[in-house]
């Protein structure tokens, strides 16, 4: 949008930071230490913010050769091109993520021990990056609770908006400054002025179809993370003459089930060892095979000629199996062996092989399932490479198909930046007060590494919002065509927390240990040594995975009369956090201790 001198602004900030998900609460706390007053916004609703940051594991890379740790990139890089100061920008603060871990948040962190040769142990210096932590546990959510935390601290000098997405950036038609931005808050298009800068920090395109065709070039992926990544942050670097960089650079964790949601259940089950194991295969959408089911998952990068790339996503594969292989999962113990049971109840039976096949529209199943079985019965799988051991010739007859989609957990492409997180041109000239953070439009042009995005977001938000904080000139629209009355625009974050009251036999329990940031609170009434009632009187899970699990899990407790009762698939940290309110609550009300 172009500035012209009769907008008028309704809210003048030092610093506008766009998307309240890792990287903008980083970019924010920064931005807000170099004294700054900050307006922080997001499209999503409150609870729901976050974005992949929510639903990440939390570790972060870290290595002590800038050397070797700079080689390993170019090799990922390769034949990309890249830019060497970004580059190197980039590993010489990941050398630093241990001291960062301990200045900004005061935390030791410790080595996760995961992928210790590297997630590509074929490239020289693979060993050198190692992920690290600041938190108990993995996709807890603890991490973003921890960025999270750091702006609810600073709530004097940061305002936050929710629900309320951007509509564009208010730039100056000669020096194309970047003045401000528009927001759409509580149905009202408001112009908000940026005096030092904005920092463009809304995530990918994943749940964007369209863009998903246009830049991925794939016909249908299942988000894993945040439903709000819809590619504004593209939209609006375009409509400031950005040039785009990495566009069909995206990772995945291979499959997830197939029931036209936005978010499928299951996203891991390619790493489920007990599943790939037996007389089971992926079918395409003709009924060949064209993944390597029990191939290690490399953020969905697969083995292709000596190179790894992101196979072409079929449009309606299946998971197909016989009837030992299905008894054999329906028993399965290992740790996921509630969620392959419950994978199972999807599942398509027919009588045969010519029956199955034209039931889900796969014409050359019958072949399939012939190659599979001679396969078996060689020294090596001479099609895929997959594990001889693991395929087991196909019997008698039901058989069976489980719909899956490809799955993906988030895009990079976005604006190019420099080292300095500043927005470049067409021409790869700065343009003036735009800055860049997190995944969108990160340095990684292919090849995406674990630990790396949350790595990035740390260091970017930390460069972006202190650039951003930097005291510009005086732009004398600012003061000139200001409001004059801005009460209806205050921040919408509330750091107070409501007491709840106990009477007879009853307990409050509450945990924070759920997947979004307000505490799980309780009360439960006993009668004597029976649980008589729960009662959930504070909760913001996820609506569609915790906020569905909770009553599941009441109800459960109640039926069987005790908290040790299966987790909810797909709401396993929420499930956990809600026995431990329970618990807290039974031991309140079973000792007199209620409060």
């Amino acid at each position: 949008m172009i500035y012209n001198s009769t907008l008028k602004w309704d809210a003048i900030y030092d610093v506008v930071v766009v998307g309240f998900g890792g990287a903008g609460a980083t970019a924010a706390r920064f931005a807000a230490d170099n004294r700054a007053k900050v307006l922080l916004i997001d499209s999503a609703p409150e609870g729901q913010e976050g974005g992949n940051t929510r639903y990440a594991g939390g570790a972060f890379a870290w290595s002590d050769s800038f050397d070797d740790l700079r080689a390993y990139y170019q090799q990922t890089y390769y034949p990309f091109k890249y830019d060497p100061k970004a580059l190197d920008a980039f590993v010489n603060n990941v050398l630093q993520m241990r001291e960062y871990a301990q200045k900004y948040f005061g935390i030791e962190a410790e080595y996760t021990g995961r992928r210790p040769q590297g997630e590509y142990p074929e490239y020289a210096h693979a060993d050198t990056m190692r992920s690290q932590s600041m938190t108990a546990g993995m996709y807890n959510g603890g991490f973003w609770k921890l960025l999270r935390k750091q702006v609810y601290e600073r709530l004097d000098q940061i305002d936050i908006w929710f629900a309320s997405p951007a509509e564009h950036l208010i730039q100056d038609p000669e020096t194309q400054t970047i003045l401000g931005v528009q927001i759409k808050h509580e149905g009202i298009i408001r112009n908000v002025a940026a005096k030092n800068g904005v920092i463009l920090s809304c995530g990918g395109f994943e749940n964007n179809q369209d863009m998903v065709q246009t830049f991925l070039g794939q016909g249908a992926l299942a988000p894993i993370g945040t439903l709000y990544n819809k590619g504004k942050g593209i939209d609006l670097a375009v409509e400031a003459g950005a040039r785009l960089w990495h566009m069909a650079n995206y990772d995945s964790h291979g499959f997830s089930l197939n029931e036209g949601q936005p978010r499928e259940k299951f996203a891991y089950m390619i790493n489920w060892k007990s599943l790939f194991n037996g007389s089971i295969f992926v079918a395409g959408d003709d009924g060949t095979r064209y993944y390597r089911e029990d191939e290690e998952d490399r953020h969905g990068y697969k083995y292709n000629h000596g190179n790894w790339i992101m196979l072409p996503n079929q449009n309606h594969p299946h998971i197909i199996m016989d009837q030992r292989q299905y008894d054999q999962l329906a028993s399965d113990e290992s740790a996921q062996a509630d969620q392959i049971k419950q994978l199972l109840s999807y599942a398509i039976k027919a009588g045969s092989i010519a029956e199955l096949a034209k039931k889900i529209a796969a014409p050359k199943l019958g072949e399939a399932v012939a190659d599979f079985n001679f396969l078996s019965g060689q020294k090596r799988d001479l099609v895929l490479n997959r594990q001889i051991e693991t395929m087991r010739a196909f019997g008698n007859g039901p058989f069976y198909a489980i719909a899956i989609r490809h799955n993906i957990l988030h895009t990079h492409g976005g604006a190019r930046r420099n080292e300095k997180c500043e927005v470049l041109d067409l021409e790869n000239n700065v343009i003036p007060h735009l800055y860049e953070a997190g995944e969108l439009g990160d340095i990684f042009a292919t090849k995406y590494i674990g630990a790396n995005s949350i790595a990035d977001l740390l260091i970017s938000g930390k460069i972006a919002g202190e650039n951003a904080a930097w005291p510009k000139r005086k732009l004398e629209q600012f003061a000139a065509n200001a409001v004059s009355q801005m009460s209806d625009l205050q921040s919408e974050a509330q750091t107070t927390t409501e007491e709840y009251v106990a009477g007879a036999n009853q307990g409050i329990g509450s945990s924070e240990n759920g997947i979004n940031d307000i505490p799980i609170v309780v009360r439960v009434t006993m009668d004597g040594d029976q649980i008589a009632n729960i009662e959930t009187l504070q909760q913001k899970e996820t609506p569609y995975l915790g906020g569905k699990a909770i009553p599941v899990l009441t109800k459960a407790m109640l039926d069987k009369q005790t908290t040790k009762v299966d987790a909810v698939s797909g709401a396993t940290t929420t499930s956990r956090a809600f026995k431990e309110a329970v618990d807290e609550a039974i031991e309140q009300a079973k000792g007199g201790k209620a409060k």
